[in-house]
Protein backbone atom coordinates (compact mmCIF):
# COMPACT_ATOMS: atom_id res chain seq x y z
CA UNK A 1 0.00 0.00 0.00
CA UNK A 2 1.45 3.38 -1.06
CA UNK A 3 0.05 5.65 1.64
CA UNK A 4 3.46 6.78 2.84
CA UNK A 5 2.69 10.32 1.60
CA UNK A 6 -0.68 10.55 3.31
CA UNK A 7 -1.47 13.48 5.63
CA UNK A 8 -4.88 13.03 7.21
CA UNK A 9 -5.40 16.76 7.92
CA UNK A 10 -4.91 17.61 4.26
CA UNK A 11 -7.00 14.62 3.20
CA UNK A 12 -9.78 15.77 5.53
CA UNK A 13 -9.70 19.23 3.92
CA UNK A 14 -9.91 17.68 0.46
CA UNK A 15 -12.82 15.49 1.55
CA UNK A 16 -14.59 18.55 2.93
CA UNK A 17 -14.12 20.34 -0.39
CA UNK A 18 -15.55 17.28 -2.13
CA UNK A 19 -18.53 17.18 0.23
CA UNK A 20 -19.16 20.92 -0.16
CA UNK A 21 -19.35 20.32 -3.92
CA UNK A 22 -21.54 17.18 -3.61
CA UNK A 23 -18.73 14.93 -4.83
CA UNK A 24 -18.39 11.39 -3.51
CA UNK A 25 -14.89 10.06 -2.89
CA UNK A 26 -14.38 6.30 -2.64
CA UNK A 27 -11.15 4.52 -1.78
CA UNK A 28 -10.95 1.32 -3.82
CA UNK A 29 -8.85 -1.53 -2.47
CA UNK A 30 -9.33 -4.26 -5.09
CA UNK A 31 -7.95 -2.69 -8.27
CA UNK A 32 -4.65 -3.66 -9.85
CA UNK A 33 -1.59 -1.43 -9.33
CA UNK A 34 -1.76 -0.44 -13.02
CA UNK A 35 -5.27 1.03 -12.70
CA UNK A 36 -5.13 4.79 -12.11
CA UNK A 37 -7.48 6.83 -9.96
CA UNK A 38 -10.46 8.15 -11.91
CA UNK A 39 -13.38 10.51 -11.69
CA UNK A 40 -16.77 10.22 -13.32
CA UNK A 41 -18.37 13.53 -14.22
CA UNK A 42 -22.01 12.43 -14.45
CA UNK A 43 -21.90 10.66 -11.07
CA UNK A 44 -19.78 13.36 -9.43
CA UNK A 45 -17.61 10.58 -8.05
CA UNK A 46 -13.91 10.03 -7.51
CA UNK A 47 -12.43 6.57 -7.14
CA UNK A 48 -8.99 6.44 -5.56
CA UNK A 49 -7.06 3.23 -6.21
CA UNK A 50 -5.20 2.58 -2.97
CA UNK A 51 -2.99 0.08 -4.84
CA UNK A 52 -2.06 2.44 -7.68
CA UNK A 53 1.66 2.11 -8.43
CA UNK A 54 2.90 5.70 -8.62
CA UNK A 55 5.25 7.88 -6.64
CA UNK A 56 2.81 10.82 -6.77
CA UNK A 57 1.22 11.30 -3.35
CA UNK A 58 -2.32 10.24 -2.58
CA UNK A 59 -3.31 13.82 -1.69
CA UNK A 60 -1.97 15.30 -4.93
CA UNK A 61 -3.84 12.65 -6.90
CA UNK A 62 -7.02 13.30 -4.93
CA UNK A 63 -6.70 17.07 -5.44
CA UNK A 64 -6.11 16.44 -9.15
CA UNK A 65 -9.29 14.38 -9.51
CA UNK A 66 -11.24 16.92 -7.45
CA UNK A 67 -9.98 19.67 -9.75
CA UNK A 68 -11.54 17.88 -12.74
CA UNK A 69 -14.96 17.90 -11.10
CA UNK A 70 -14.84 21.27 -9.32
CA UNK A 71 -13.12 23.37 -12.00
CA UNK A 72 -13.35 21.30 -15.16
CA UNK A 73 -15.70 21.46 -18.09
CA UNK A 74 -18.11 18.57 -17.59
CA UNK A 75 -18.96 18.58 -21.28
CA UNK A 76 -15.39 17.91 -22.44
CA UNK A 77 -14.99 14.40 -21.10
CA UNK A 78 -17.16 12.01 -19.07
CA UNK A 79 -14.40 10.06 -17.29
CA UNK A 80 -10.95 11.27 -16.26
CA UNK A 81 -8.09 8.97 -15.27
CA UNK A 82 -5.06 10.19 -13.40
CA UNK A 83 -1.82 10.48 -15.34
CA UNK A 84 1.26 12.10 -13.89
CA UNK A 85 2.46 12.64 -17.46
CA UNK A 86 -0.81 14.03 -18.89
CA UNK A 87 -0.05 17.19 -20.88
CA UNK A 88 -3.31 17.69 -22.74
CA UNK A 89 -5.33 20.74 -21.72
CA UNK A 90 -7.74 19.12 -19.24
CA UNK A 91 -4.97 17.22 -17.46
CA UNK A 92 -2.65 20.21 -17.29
CA UNK A 93 -5.47 22.34 -15.84
CA UNK A 94 -6.24 19.65 -13.25
CA UNK A 95 -2.56 19.53 -12.26
CA UNK A 96 -2.41 23.31 -11.93
CA UNK A 97 -5.67 23.48 -9.97
CA UNK A 98 -4.49 20.67 -7.69
CA UNK A 99 -1.36 22.70 -6.92
CA UNK A 100 -3.50 25.76 -6.09
CA UNK A 101 -5.91 23.69 -4.02
CA UNK A 102 -3.17 22.14 -1.91
CA UNK A 103 -1.31 25.43 -1.41
CA UNK A 104 -4.55 27.05 -0.28
CA UNK A 105 -4.92 24.33 2.37
CA UNK A 106 -1.35 24.57 3.62
CA UNK A 107 1.26 26.94 2.25
CA UNK A 108 4.63 25.22 1.87
CA UNK A 109 7.90 26.74 2.99
CA UNK A 110 9.22 26.57 -0.60
CA UNK A 111 8.23 25.26 -4.04
CA UNK A 112 10.75 22.42 -3.75
CA UNK A 113 9.37 21.42 -0.36
CA UNK A 114 5.91 21.25 -1.94
CA UNK A 115 7.17 19.15 -4.84
CA UNK A 116 9.01 16.78 -2.57
CA UNK A 117 6.17 16.42 -0.07
CA UNK A 118 3.48 15.71 -2.67
CA UNK A 119 5.86 13.91 -5.04
CA UNK A 120 4.83 16.21 -7.88
CA UNK A 121 6.29 15.26 -11.28
CA UNK A 122 9.38 17.33 -12.09
CA UNK A 123 7.92 18.68 -15.33
CA UNK A 124 5.40 20.67 -13.23
CA UNK A 125 8.11 22.59 -11.36
CA UNK A 126 7.50 25.87 -13.19
CA UNK A 127 3.76 25.67 -12.36
CA UNK A 128 4.55 25.01 -8.70
CA UNK A 129 6.97 27.96 -8.58
CA UNK A 130 4.50 30.27 -10.32
CA UNK A 131 1.65 29.34 -7.96
CA UNK A 132 3.91 29.59 -4.93
CA UNK A 133 4.98 33.10 -5.97
CA UNK A 134 1.36 34.15 -6.55
CA UNK A 135 0.37 32.91 -3.09
CA UNK A 136 3.39 34.56 -1.44
CA UNK A 137 2.35 37.93 -2.89
CA UNK A 138 -1.10 37.50 -1.34
CA UNK A 139 0.26 36.78 2.15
Amino acid sequence: MRLKYFDTDITDNLHKLASDNHIIVENVYDLSPETPDFSIVRRQGIFMNINYDTDVSFNFRLAHELAHLVYGDGNTQKIYTFSEFGHRYEELQAHRNAIRMLMSIEMPSSPLTFMSYYRVPAWLESDVIQTYNEFKVLE
